[in-house]
């Protein structure tokens, strides 16, 4: 009745429409103050959990300013077969969160002076790998200081279950190892689907599509477009947020992702006389439905785990594991590890 009231009533309506115009007016410039703010802090390398701004810093990050590993020069090399590999020695790899040097020889990412005896290889994608943390830091070459034994850390950024066991059989480590630590990410489906081997022409286009998305990617970063863009979505941000927070949404599943792993494993001969332990890294920790633990019910050799990584052991607004992160992983790693496999 109030309502109805007010709406009848020249002069109220005139002021409830004139409180909105200066309340949406506000609301807009509290945008542009929020967007201003998020962009140069992290231009600053300043990265904050405070709501919103968070929401922009990442937003901001993942559509222009984040740098992506393959396409940096001087840490990859191209390859005709697998597209990229990390290049020999040492290179710097920064983005806002972390600044790192990473470096790689022939038996991969350096994980300290190896101690004598039977190794481990591990092989994953970025997270394998180290995005983010120095070499000393990695789960790799943790687990080579707490198990006393030689690890072998052939992670590389954005590789499939294919191209890592396809570099695991190239290295030449497998008769130096007798356990392999696989890294599954929820991206390798694609690749463990439908990898086609490629001719040396479309492996170069490839690696050079790779890095001109990049760069067309941080060209456009700071444009007209880019802003105005950056606005709308900070805009609505908050109530993104708020719905995000109310609606549960269900995890995904692992079921349609197991049988193409199983596929991938049973390619290579060489994993056969192997301890195979299988677990998963998501972005930001998203965790799988119907994982299995255990010893596989197809290949008695493999065996799955399932970590307890949380959003504490990830970067706030980059999506890979932080230091203390890859700690957690060597942790869980070395306490599977002790037990034999036949009582697994």
């Amino acid at each position: 009745m109030r309502l109805l009231s007010t709406l009848t009533n020249p002069r109220r309506l005139a002021r409830l429409c004139g409180l909105a115009v200066v309340g949406f007016s506000m609301y807009l410039a509290l945008t542009a103050g929020v967007f201003s703010v998020s962009l140069v802090l992290l231009q600053q390398r300043i990265t904050t959990d405070f709501p919103w701004i968070s929401t922009v810093q990442t937003h901001i990050y993942f559509t222009g300013a984040r740098k992506i590993w393959p396409a940096q020069a001087a840490c990859v090399s191209f390859d005709e077969e697998l597209i990229y590999t990390p290049r020999i020695g040492s290179c710097h790899f920064d983005n806002p969160e972390f600044r790192t040097v990473q470096t790689f020889a022939s038996d991969g990412r350096y994980t300290g002076p190896k101690p004598p005896g039977v190794g481990i290889a591990v092989v994953g994608d970025s997270y394998a790998m180290g995005w983010g943390v120095d070499d000393e830091e990695t789960y790799g070459a943790v687990l080579q200081r707490l198990t006393g034994r030689p690890v072998f850390n052939l992670g590389v950024s954005s590789y499939g279950t294919v191209r890592e066991l396809r570099l695991l059989d190239r290295s030449g480590l497998l008769g130096r190892v007798d356990t392999v630590i696989l890294e599954y990410c929820d991206n390798d489906l694609e690749e463990n689907l439908d990898f086609k081997p490629l001719s040396p022409d479309e492996a170069r286009q490839k690696y050079e599509r790779v890095r001109q998305a990049a760069a067309t990617r941080k060209s456009a970063f700071g444009s007209l477009k880019y802003l105005k863009e950056g606005l709308l979505f900070t805009f609505w941000a908050p109530y993104n947020d708020l719905k995000a927070s109310i609606v549960r949404r269900e995890l995904p599943s692992f079921a349609s992702h197991y049988q193409p792993l199983i596929s991938t494993l049973r390619q290579h001969d060489g994993l056969r006389d192997k301890r195979v332990v299988v677990f998963y890294i998501n972005p930001n920790g998203r965790k799988f439905s119907a994982f299995p633990v255990g010893r596989d019910r197809q290949l008695p050799n493999v065996e799955f785990i399932d970590l307890s990584l949380g959003p504490a052991d990830f970067f706030t607004i980059d999506d890979h594991l932080t230091s203390q992160g890859h700690d957690r992983v060597a942790r869980d790693l070395m306490n599977q590890l002790r037990q034999p496999p036949e009582r697994r």
